[in-house]
């Protein structure tokens, strides 16, 4: 709640410096009907930025980006799920420009093209849009991590792996990982959970190449992961205790090598 209160406040603090935006916006729509609009401030430095046609949690939301270096390009970037994000770059080549819209959760960008013409009024229509969801916080509710997103899509990756287990190997495994342990700042930055899926598909490949290795892993039914600042593997009983780090180099060779051994 007090995130939430803390972005609110920087956005509603936003909207007391009145925003001097042009009069006519930059309108772009893309071949699979998404329509896109960004109406700059007249020092070009931000723009009220919103997508209209796709299936996503930004769609129809204004959003106030700032214009920022993206590599060689420029985007208008704005904060997101707990990070700045680019929603469009523009690709400023010497006939200027062209426009990428990036969609979060996807990782291929959709090309816009530019209209001719620009609808009168719309910046007057963008603005009001923007004060009134400003006014009700959505914006502030999605520039918040969500932690409950990230862990879903971190346990897809290890259920997938301890699926391949049970095809490969004929065995049920199941990797744990206490969640309460790995912090936001983790969980947003590295693929926790890819990285405690490393053993089972590990798993899932030797007996796939090797059919005598199923009997080895066979009273394996539990991996308990934990993500740390160093490497190790221990088998106890029927349970792999795995610890991994983010830093350490060849993990698959490490597993491996120890799954060979026992």
């Amino acid at each position: 709640m007090k995130k939430l209160f803390f972005v609110a406040c920087i956005l509603l603090s936003t909207k007391i410096f009145a925003l001097e935006l042009t009069k006519y916006p930059i309108e772009l729509s893309s071949a699979e009907g998404i329509n896109v609009v960004i109406a700059t401030t007249l020092d070009k430095k931000q723009a009220l930025v919103r997508v209209k046609g796709i299936n996503n949690e930004i769609d129809d939301i204004v959003f106030l980006t700032n214009l920022e270096p993206h590599g060689s390009n420029k985007a208008y970037k704005y904060t997101f799920d707990g990070s700045k994000r680019s929603i469009v770059t523009v690709n400023d080549n010497y006939r200027c420009c062209s426009y990428t819209l990036n969609i979060p959760d996807s990782r291929d960008g959709v090309y816009l093209r530019k209209n001719e013409e620009s609808t009168s009024g719309i910046t007057e229509s963008l603005e009001k849009q923007y004060e009134q969801q400003v006014s009700k916080e959505i914006q502030a509710k999605l520039a918040i991590f969500n932690r409950d997103k990230h862990l879903n899509y971190q346990q897809m990756n290890m259920t997938d792996a301890d699926q391949q287990v049970n095809k490969q190997c004929g065995s049920t495994i199941k990797t744990n990982v206490d969640w309460e342990t790995v912090d936001d700042k983790s969980l947003q930055k590295y693929a926790v959970g890819s990285f405690c899926a490393q053993v089972a598909k590990e798993i899932a490949y030797m007996c796939k190449e090797d059919n005598s290795f199923k009997s080895k892993i066979a009273d394996v039914s539990t991996i308990n992961c934990e993500f740390t600042d160093q490497l190790k593997l221990r088998k106890l009983d029927k349970t792999l205790t795995f610890k991994t780090s983010s830093e350490a180099p060849n993990q698959g060779r490490f597993i491996k090598a120890y799954l060979l051994n026992l």
